[in-house]
This record gives C-alpha cells, sequence and structure tokens, in this order.
C-alpha cells in the first residue's frame, strides 16, 4: 500500500471506528504509564506528507533504533524481518505509520489525541505488528 494512501487512511478514521482489542488496550496502557517516552500529535508527525525530522530524530534516540528510509535489500541480517523484534536494530517508515495506525485504534489515543512512544522496543515492535494486522486486513 502507498504510504500517503495510508497515512490518509489513518488521519480519516473516526472514533467509531476503533478496533477494540484488550492486548492492544492493554499494551497502550502501558506505554502511556512507561516513564521515558515522548508524546505528539498525528498532525505533527509529518510536514507536506514528509516525516518530522526533528521528530524522527526523537523516536530514534527513544527507542534506540535507526530509521532507514526504505528497505530494499537487507544487507545485515541484522535487519532481516526474520530476526525477533527484540533483535532488530532499525525501523522503516511503514513501521512507523503501522505503530501510528495501531495507537490510534486505542481507546487512549481517542481521549488524549496523542501518540506516545517508549524506549521500550517490545512495545514498539507488538504495535507495529497490530498496525501491520490491521493494514492487512481492517483497512
Amino acid at each position: 500500500m502507498e504510504i500517503q494512501k495510508y497515512l490518509e487512511q489513518i488521519n480519516s478514521l473516526e472514533k467509531s471506528e476503533l478496533f477494540q482489542n484488550i492486548d492492544l488496550e492493554n499494551c497502550v496502557l502501558a506505554i502511556i504509564s512507561a516513564e521515558n517516552k515522548i508524546e505528539f500529535k498525528l498532525e505533527d508527525a509529518f510536514e507536506n506528507e514528509i516525516l518530522n525530522k526533528s521528530l524522527l530524530s526523537k523516536i530514534e534516540q527513544t527507542l534506540k533504533l535507526i530509521f532507514i528510509k526504505e528497505s530494499h535489500e537487507n544487507v545485515c541480517f541484522a535487519n532481516s524481518d526474520d530476526v525477533r523484534p527484540e533483535y532488530k536494530q532499525s525501523f522503516t517508515e511503514m513501521d512507523l505509520l503501522d505503530y501510528i495506525c495501531a495507537f490510534v485504534h486505542s481507546s487512549v489515543y481517542g481521549e488524549t489525541k496523542s501518540i506516545v512512544i517508549v524506549s521500550e522496543t517490545g512495545f514498539f515492535w507488538k504495535l507495529v505488528k497490530k498496525g501491520a494486522d490491521l493494514r492487512k486486513n481492517e483497512i
């Protein structure tokens, strides 16, 4: 799916369309209660449909992962999709959009209109997977 189209679909989600999933809700609640986190509004994440570089830098620092623009080929096995999430060293724009999609589907987002990312990469990858599942099945 084209990134711009996906972003438009995330932006157009209505509260009534929220995906109710207990595991997602519990994960988001753990994220917002964590100490080392960054918080941002969806509209602040992009500038002219391009990722906000300042925010992206903060996300990289928080997650201690490297952002790579596109994943054409895995030059290093450590960045392979086959590697367990806790060993991954980088993330892509689609990973971040999947994370945002999952977070936007939570009741917490419905109340706060903020997206939170914590330094615990396990939470990040869990929401990336949920967002990818939503993208493939729901949106």
